[in-house]
């Protein structure tokens, strides 16, 4: 019996060896350099990559797991070179349409979901938000010295392409039938030893009877449990949200082409965004200011204008409105809760903040989607990042505590979670 108790383990062992031997493997292919920097210069590196994460990055991509975009752990590992995965962040369309391989075909697996361009990110920037990721891995420094010392520092000299998931399996595969094997031999030795009086091989239990005990079923129903209350919880968070949510209107609208190459300014159309908590639904009178005289699409051709003319009760052969306009029913892609409440003038004009912050890259979107999670724990966290526009703003004096710690030194910066920006009655009441 003890016999076959240690065929069990050693089971066990062989499996979790086979499990965690690539994904370490895996860490130590990480092109990166930390140019024989002190911990404590580290750390600061690391601390700015995690504050450049939080606020560019995480929005889309995990450390350890499939967001919108990929893991970073499927992602870093991947490139010739450091230069070009840096290349890649700032502006990965330039390195598809270059034709890279493993940039077409990221771009190809996420369905050609267009990445954010970070161009404001400096080389440096970036590498600091590579050295968070290996902290973040390695759960420590140290680890992560050690990762890029046996990467061969900054420069690759090929792709690594980091473990391929049907070898792991068939590697427990092979190893789970060494196990099972080990098992029945040594329950046969195990039967020789502990003869019966008549010379007979006592009789051995089954390998399915050994895992029909009390408590293994009682530890299996647990773990059941746990994973039905996991998925449940997980699902009810998930309730209501629709990142990339990107459905079709009744007129193509290219956003690329209006925003992005003609180069239109959002709040041209979307008159509202500064100056009340609606950026509102541009008017078709806005939509006749141009397509009086622009009558063909580069795309489309006449199509959707005429859909326009349609609408808006315009007659372009006589140059005239002819006819009662009627409302087009856009679909509406970025939904809130109704107890969320949300003010566009307060975070554009007030706050100052860049509508690609929450909507993405809308220049180089052909179908507009939602970017963005925007759930509460998104928003939270980019109060506790977002720095108020707090010098020589009059509003602000009041805060009298926060501007002196500013002239003394105390504090470099006053975050929207500092004046009150995570408290309830901010966005509920």
């Amino acid at each position: 019996m003890s016999n076959c108790r240690n065929g069990f383990k050693i089971f066990l062992l062989l499996i979790a060896f086979a499990t965690i031997l690539p994904f370490k493997a895996q860490a130590y292919n990480l092109s990166v350099t930390f140019d024989d920097l002190s911990d404590a210069d580290i750390a600061a590196r690391v601390e700015e990559g995690k504050k450049l994460f939080k606020a560019n990055c995480a929005a889309c991509h995990k450390v350890d797991g499939k967001l919108t975009g990929p893991a970073m752990a499927d992602v870093w590992t991947h490139w010739d070179s450091q230069a070009k995965l840096i290349k890649w962040v700032q502006n990965s369309q330039e390195l598809v349409k270059s034709g890279d391989p493993y940039a077409v075909k990221i771009f190809n697996e996420y369905n050609k979901q267009v990445m954010s361009a970070f161009t404001q990110l400096s080389d440096d920037q970036v590498i600091s938000i590579i050295e968070y990721y290996v902290q973040a891995e390695q759960k420590g420094l140290g680890k992560a010295k050690e990762a890029v010392a046996a990467g061969g520092g900054a420069e690759s000299s090929g792709p690594s392409s980091g473990p391929n998931k049907w070898i792991l399996f068939t590697v427990i595969g092979a190893l789970a039938l060494i196990a099972i094997s080990l098992f029945a031999i040594t329950s046969k030795l195990d039967g020789l030893v502990h003869q019966g009086a008549d010379g007979e091989p006592v009789k051995q239990e089954s390998l399915f009877s050994k895992f029909q005990t009390k408590k293994l079923v009682s530890i299996l129903i647990i773990v059941g449990v746990v994973f039905l209350g996991y998925n449940i919880v997980k699902g009810a968070i998930d309730l209501g949200r629709s990142q990339g949510y990107q459905p079709e209107q009744p007129i193509k609208f290219s956003h690329a082409l209006h925003a992005g190459q003609n180069k239109i300014d959002c709040q041209y159309c979307h008159t509202g965004a500064d100056k009340s908590r609606h950026s509102v639904i541009p008017s078709m009178a806005v939509c006749m200011n141009c397509h009086k005289y622009v009558q063909e699409g580069p795309k489309y051709g006449e199509t959707e204008i005429a859909k326009i003319y349609e609408y808006s009760g315009w007659d372009p052969v006589s140059s005239s409105f002819k006819n009662a306009p009627k409302p087009i029913e856009w679909v509406k892609i970025h939904n809130l809760p109704d107890h969320v409440y949300f003010n566009h003038s307060q975070h554009v004009k007030v706050g100052g903040i860049e509508c690609q912050t929450c909507h993405g890259n809308v220049q180089e979107m052909e179908v507009v989607q939602q970017f963005a999670p925007l759930s509460m724990g998104w928003c939270i966290n980019c109060h506790r990042q977002t720095d108020v526009q707090f010098a020589n703003n009059d509003y602000y004096s009041i805060f009298e505590r926060y501007h002196d710690e500013i002239k003394k030194g105390e504090r470099a910066n006053v975050t929207v979670a500092d004046i009150g920006g995570t408290e309830c009655a901010k966005c509920h009441y």
